[in-house]
């Protein structure tokens, strides 16, 4: 496992803002637990951290006790079905830390979540945990995501884990990314993000060939739908090559009508369907495909309220201010011009 440099947590930190996301907890006691050593793990280090949660409405209830015993714990609500990859992208969005750890609670109790930051932090990359230990099944069964995410131009590796740790510039561009939901678990495969390997020594038990096929049948077809230009281009090529193709075969006839004296008894109806067909197949498979890479161009990507409601706001910028005694100009400037002209 890779360990801190020395002296680069050596005290608490008041430089750097820490987030750490759960996208899915568990209302369980051993969710509960895990964030409280994170918490603990944190505060050791950081002067500012936030835990960001987000839940589904009706488990509201459940989680509002850690809220109150933990401090600087956001609870946001969302609807019941919303889909894990975007419930990860939510979290993200409404993180404000320079260093980002988008968690999964049975990972990060089984890794050192100080080293993990700092990986990220010091090579100023996507830090990704995974195991070296390979499970052949697993590996099997997970080529066609590997394929269809190389496709698509993801780095979808099996043995990678959830949890994903960044700095602030690094999440933004993925935040930018025109499929935030998969960058966020599959980083793209861009030169301005680069990847820091994390190799992690304990198992995660959940992490089975057969865990979560409901998840990764989401993750199959979010990869088919952001393959749509891809295939909308294939369509396209194929369909101007179709149409060249019935061009060049109605010549091919008419060249046969004027060369030819005598022809086959419906020779030239049924070849003269064919090329019609053929044409007319062509153009119009080529406009559709045309008009939807136009509408997919000219879409832009609903940003829309997907947060019901932030059951505790806290300001953690303005705890920042306040305990490292900073003041804004703007408020100096505000305080000076309200003061009577003879103070």
């Amino acid at each position: 496992m890779h360990e801190p440099a020395p002296r680069s947590f050596a005290k608490q930190r008041e430089d750097t803002v820490v987030s750490v996301c759960f996208a899915t907890p568990r209302p369980n006691s051993t969710t509960f637990e895990t964030i409280r050593k994170v918490v603990q793990t944190l505060d050791t280090t950081f002067r500012f951290r936030e835990i960001i949660l987000v839940v589904e409405t009706h488990e509201r209830e459940a989680f509002l006790p850690l809220v109150e015993e933990v401090s600087d714990v956001r609870l946001f609500l969302v609807r019941k079905g919303t889909e894990y990859y975007e419930r990860r992208v939510i979290a993200a969005e409404e993180a404000i830390g320079d260093l980002v750890l988008i968690a999964q609670e049975d990972e990060v109790a089984a890794i050192d979540v100080l080293a993990f930051l700092e990986r990220a932090e010091s090579a100023n990359a996507i830090a990704i945990a995974s195991q070296d230990k390979r499970r052949p099944i697993k590996t099997f069964l997970s080529w066609p995501f590997v394929a269809l995410g190389r496709l698509a131009g993801f780095a979808v590796y099996p043995s990678d884990w959830q949890s994903i740790a960044m700095p602030r510039t690094l999440l933004n561009h993925i935040l930018a990314h025109d499929e935030p939901r998969l960058a966020l678990r599959y980083p793209p495969r861009d030169p301005r993000l680069p990847l820091a390997g994390f190799t992690a020594e304990t198992n995660v038990t959940s992490r089975g060939a057969f865990k979560d096929i409901g998840r990764r049948m989401q993750l199959l077809q979010t990869l088919l739908v952001f393959l749509t230009p891809i295939i909308l281009s294939v369509v396209a090529i194929s369909s101007t090559i179709l149409t060249l193709v019935g061009i060049a075969y109605a010549a091919w006839i008419i060249g046969a009508v004027i060369m030819v004296d005598a022809l086959a008894p419906g020779w030239l109806t049924t070849n003269t369907m064919l090329a019609v067909s053929a044409v007319f197949m062509g153009v119009s498979t080529l406009g559709l495909s045309l008009g939807l890479q136009h509408v997919l161009r000219q879409n832009v990507r609903d940003r829309g309220e997907r947060v019901s409601e932030e059951v505790n706001r806290i300001d953690l910028f303005g705890k920042v201010s306040a305990d490292l005694n900073v003041e804004l100009e703007s408020e100096a400037w505000a305080q000076n011009t309200t003061k009577p002209h003879g103070e």
